[in-house]
């Protein structure tokens, strides 16, 4: 990867568009970026790091921060980058999160941040940040970490890594040579062989724990368990369980004892319950033989009250009988006088229908009196409006020859009429001569006048036409109803037969209304009578029942006598209360050795139970005791605990080998810038000394002085060789990480300050070392403000603070010779 162009807006110390044409510097060879201290050298390369992953360099500086302090409000911050990788250029523009002013309205609002990259082939650019993150890493090869490594050369972090130990070193090559697959490796067999450990204590425990539950009756062997038990039973398990087998035997042959006594006196309790069972059989038969006298005395007395009762209901049913035959012959007479009201109301109902046929005959005469007087009127008025209109047209026609001269007749014009132009006496316009809007008026009227007399003729025809239809119906049923076809016979008749027949309808009602009540009392007096009859049914029957109960219970009291008298001849010389106690004393023997032959067989099985879990516990415990000898060997191997071994784990061990590779790069240039002096060692001794120390070691670094033949520490260099010596493990660790990274060629290396402690002699060797590092197409940038290498490096990026009038910030000049 080879930067070709840096466009920096409001970042870091550049307040405002700063761009850097990297193309100028050429292809390949040394240039120097230098300047102001603090004016913002080293933001150059983290912008570039920035627009690639979205992280700084050194990762001092938060993405959120970026946002340089001098820009104006609007001023955008952003990063872009080109670059060319493989021959192909690509565009990469990113910028962090910040506020800017509000686009619409007054005030501030958040800027999100944001990544584009764009393709050389036209393809859709990449928009979202975590795709670009993810594009750049595949397109390039490398993570964040990685590209830092191997193009960021800072002498302040080398000199840490030159100085530190096993452990922290260890920490940086998990990092850059993913070893962390052999820690998780070492840290999985660790925790299996843990777990497994705990495993086998925990069966262990539940071994001890169960034994701890063995259940001993016998004070010889129960001193025994417990001396086993303070040594928690530690290689006496089987001996134990040996133990457990005697018990249960010793208990068994007990149970076997205790189930015998219990069978003997159980068969003593049988023979005394028989006994006791006679005793208690006698005082039941004597209970019940009282209980059966008591019985059958009170149904004796109920059959007899019932007999009484019987001859009180048959007197009063046969005067309820009587009394039902009285009341039912009102409901005869009612049926009769309800057939009788029925004929009188159809009479009614069809004289008051020819009354209201007569009533309505009467008021079509008026109604058709009334229309006959409507048409005289309606006649009259026609007359009269026909004669006005007659008139007004008359009047209209003998004042058009005054209307004419009126209008048409003008000195001078001919007359309509004859033609003439002079009109020496013209006829003079009538002053209340009707016009021919008047004469419409009063023809309209008399035509209005007309219609509503031909209108009431044809009402009246009709009128006329049903009355006489009515009159025909009413003549037809007078003479059926009364034989008489006279109006007003008809009217007087009807009048007087409705009467008659309204008299008789009340008379008849009457009639009804005492009879109803008769007719209910009836019916009353019937439902009380059919209760009665079944209320005596239901005596006779249980009267029945309970003479039949009596003959039973004599029966029984006759077999419970017999009874008695049998178990009397049985309980001839029996003293009750001796069988009483012996009985008591035999079940209280029964009840102790049931309790005994339930202990026994709970330890017999608890005991079993302890076995065979321990048996189950002993034999998982060792399983696990074989299984974590295997592992926990193994995770001592692999991570370097054995006993009387080195303590070099197995991650440790890979890094050794590429920290021997790092080494070996390192020391090609570190021999060139120390004119043969000094190389870099792995510590070995101390690998040796490990094996009866605690920490860890492998990756211990010492330099061998070829001057004084002595190996001695890295902490013993002075200034300037400690900076040869890192820059040279540096340039070391960076190849190697290249190497292991598929072997990257990146374009572009920047080193970090360190070159102010040399002296002239070795600032001569280690720019030589980097014009080294420049051949084959590379470019190699120094971040320095040393003096003597601006009279070295011909091109130079020149970064100063402007100050005053010129404004606020950094800026950049290229410096090409």
């Amino acid at each position: 990867m080879r930067p070709l162009k840096l466009v920096m807006s409001a970042f870091g110390p550049y307040a405002g568009q700063t761009v850097i044409d990297f193309s100028k510097l050429g292809e390949q060879g040394l240039y120097l970026i230098t300047g102001d201290t603090g004016a913002g050298k080293t933001v150059i390369f983290d912008a570039v790091s920035y627009a690639l992953y979205g992280q700084t360099s050194g990762g001092v500086r938060d993405a959120n921060m970026l946002r340089s302090q001098y820009a104006d409000a609007d001023t955008p911050t952003f990063v872009e980058l080109e670059f060319s990788f493989h021959g192909k250029c690509y565009k990469v523009r990113r910028n962090p999160e910040y506020r800017r002013p509000a686009k619409r309205g007054t005030g501030m609002t958040k800027e999100k941040a944001g990544a584009e990259l764009y393709y050389p082939d036209g393809r859709v650019p990449v928009t979202r940040m975590s795709d670009v993150d993810k594009s750049i890493v595949e397109l390039l090869g490398l993570n964040h970490k990685q590209f830092t490594q191997i193009t960021m050369i800072a002498q302040g972090q080398f000199r840490k890594f030159l100085d530190t130990n096993t452990d922290e070193r260890s920490k940086i090559f998990r990092d850059l040579f993913h070893t962390y697959f052999f820690q998780q490796l070492q840290d999985k067999l660790k925790q299996d062989a843990a777990a497994k450990r705990n495993e086998f204590l925990e069966q262990q425990r539940r071994s001890e724990q169960a034994l701890n539950g063995i259940c001993c009756a016998y004070p010889a062997y129960t001193e025994h368990l417990q001396s086993l038990a303070l040594r928690h039973y530690e290689g006496c398990v089987d001996e134990v369980l040996a133990l457990v087998d005697t018990l249960i035997a010793l208990d068994e042959k007990e149970q076997q004892q205790v189930a015998a006594a219990e069978t003997a006196a159980a068969k003593e309790v049988s023979a005394l319950q028989d006994s006791l069972g006679a005793l208690a059989k006698k005082q039941q038969l004597l209970q019940a033989i009282q209980n059966a006298e008591a019985r059958i005395a009170r149904m004796q007395q109920q059959i007899e009250q019932e007999a009484a009762a019987s001859v009180q209901r048959q007197e009063v049913l046969q005067k309820l009988e009587a009394e039902v035959n009285e009341a039912q012959k009102g409901e005869v007479e009612l049926a009769q006088l309800q057939t009788e009201r029925q004929q009188l109301a159809a009479r009614q109902r069809e004289l008051l229908q020819l009354q209201d046929m007569q009533q309505r005959y009467q008021r079509q005469e008026v109604a058709l009196l009334q229309k006959r007087q409507e048409y005289k009127r309606a006649s009259e008025e026609y007359e009269h409006l026909n004669k006005l209109s007659d008139v007004c047209f008359d009047r209209f026609l003998g004042a058009q020859a005054g209307l004419l001269a009126h209008d048409k007749l003008k000195p001078g014009k001919p007359c309509p009429v004859c033609g003439s132009c002079e009109h020496p006496q013209p006829v003079q316009l009538a002053q209340d001569a009707p016009t021919e809007n008047d004469v419409e008026q009063a023809r309209a009227k008399a035509e209005a006048a007309q219609k509503v007399r031909d209108g009431l003729v044809g009402e009246g025809k009709a009128l006329k036409e049903h009355l006489e239809l009515d009159k025909g119906l009413l003549i037809g049923k007078g003479m059926e109803l009364l034989g008489c076809d006279d109006f007003k016979l008809i009217a007087e008749k009807v009048q007087a037969e409705l009467k008659d027949v309204n008299n008789k309808i009340t008379d008849l009602r009457l009639k009804m209304g005492f009879l109803q009540e008769k007719v209910e009392q009836y019916h009353k007096l019937a439902k009380t009578l059919e209760q009665q009859k079944t209320a005596d049914k239901q005596a006779e029957a249980a009267a029945q029942s309970m003479r039949q109960q009596l003959a039973g219970a004599e029966g029984q009291l006759q077999e419970l006598n017999k009874q008695l008298a049998q178990q009397q001849e049985l309980l001839v010389d029996v003293n009750e209360q001796e069988l009483q106690q012996e009985h008591a004393k035999l079940l209280a023997q029964l009840r102790e050795l049931d309790l005994q032959g339930k202990r026994l067989y709970s330890a017999i099985e608890k005991n079993r139970q302890i076995k065979q879990e321990v048996s189950g516990y002993e034999a998982r415990r060792a399983a696990c005791e074989a299984e974590y000898s295997f592992i926990n060997s193994l995770s001592a191997t692999l991570n370097g605990t054995l006993t009387g071994k080195k303590r070099v784990n197995l991650e440790t061990y890979v890094q050794m080998h590429y920290f021997d590779k790092i080494l070996q790069r390192a020391n090609i240039r570190l021999l060139r810038m120390s004119r043969g002096q000094y190389e870099l060692c792995r510590d070995k001794m101390q690998d040796e000394d490990s094996k009866t120390g605690n920490s860890k070691t492998g990756l211990d670094l010492e330099v061998k002085d070829y001057y004084s033949g002595n190996l001695r520490s890295v902490k013993t260099l002075s200034g300037g060789e400690s900076f040869m010596a890192s820059l040279a493990l540096a340039l070391g660790l960076a190849d190697e990480v290249q190497s292991c990274a598929g072997g990257i060629q990146l374009d572009t290396m920047f080193v970090d300050e360190g070159f102010g402690s040399l002296d002239d002699s070795s600032l001569q060797q280690a720019i030589a070392t980097l014009q080294g590092l420049s051949e084959g197409h590379r470019l190699v940038g120094i971040i320095s403000h040393v003096h003597d290498l601006q009279e070295m490096i011909d091109k130079k990026i020149l970064v100063r603070k402007k100050r005053g009038l010129q404004g606020t910030g950094s800026e950049v000049a290229l410096v090409v010779d």
